[in-house]
């Protein structure tokens, strides 16, 4: 049936994931997406209240995201904690949800720092060592890992009654416990449960970076009409030696040592400032 002129299609959503990268986002937005009352967007990021990204496409196309008929809707964007990258991002975000509930999903701060630098160097993103990056080009790495500083700047537009604040450790040591919170807070059924919850997605330890003769295969297969290999099994071969080397998870001691002092001193304060406005004591953070 026809939409009468003027009338307003898709819904807002009332759930955002605002970060932060490589904390879980994915996971949980798959987790949210598997309850009957929530529909999560697709595609996961939707980066509208990024002006560099989706800004300009408009409300109308952001509604027409979601659907009506569910109770909850859904979206999880990490970019949304990325200021001075992304800045703006509250501001316009509560001009167009000013009621909508936040999660913020957060790890060790250092341990984020390098799962983020795995993650570019795997998408080739980068083509340094975890030292060299970090003391060239620190911007984004950092701040993301600035978690008070990230969610203060949302505090300016919504109350700390909005967000929830939880740990990428809970979701993954007890899962369903911290869903039936994240569900409660959502405001669906908190008891939901479904056989896919065991399932862990996009672990950092299984980050593989295509070798010189991976990337040579995947150009001639991106320019190729056939297929050959099918889809599956391309993708699957793509992830092993030699057409990719294994990327070791860098020990939290190496971490430490590659980040600059006063760059520690920074995430240290702000670990401390994250504890007091939460509440939470983040035992399993390393500062």
């Amino acid at each position: 049936m026809a939409l009468a002129p003027g009338a307003e299609r898709g819904a807002l959503p009332n759930l955002i994931v605002i970060g932060a990268q490589k904390c879980g986002t994915s996971g949980l937005h798959f987790y949210l997406g598997l309850h009957p009352e929530i529909q999560m967007s697709q595609p996961k990021e939707v980066n509208f209240f990024i002006r560099e990204r989706n800004w300009d496409r408009g409300v109308e196309w952001y509604r027409g995201l979601f659907d009506p008929s569910k109770p909850i809707r859904g979206e999880a964007s990490p970019n949304y904690t990325a200021d001075p990258v992304f800045s703006g991002v509250p501001a316009r975000m509560h001009s167009v949800v000013p009621d909508v509930r936040l999660i913020y999903i957060v790890r060790d701060p250092i341990e984020r720092i390098g799962a983020h630098w795995v993650h570019n160097y795997a998408k080739q993103r980068t083509q340094t060592g975890l030292t060299e990056t970090l003391r060239r080009d620190r911007t984004t790495y950092v701040a993301r890992s600035l978690y008070h500083d990230q969610l203060s700047r949302f505090l300016e537009y919504y109350s700390l009654d909005q967000v929830l604040i939880i740990e990428q450790e809970d979701l993954r040591a007890d899962r369903e416990k911290t869903l039936r919170t994240v569900f409660d807070f959502a405001g669906v059924a908190p008891d939901f449960t479904h056989p896919r919850f065991r399932h862990e997605r996009h672990r950092t330890d299984r980050k593989t970076r295509p070798t010189p003769l991976g990337n040579r295969l995947a150009k001639s297969r991106a320019k190729s009409a056939r297929r050959v290999v099918p889809e599956r099994a391309w993708a699957l071969a793509s992830g092993y030696w030699p057409l990719a080397r294994r990327i070791e998870r860098p020990a939290r001691d190496d971490l430490v040592a590659a980040i600059p002092d006063d760059v520690l001193a920074e995430l240290r304060e702000d670990a401390a400032r994250m504890r007091e406005l939460s509440g939470r004591r983040f035992r399993r953070w390393s500062i």
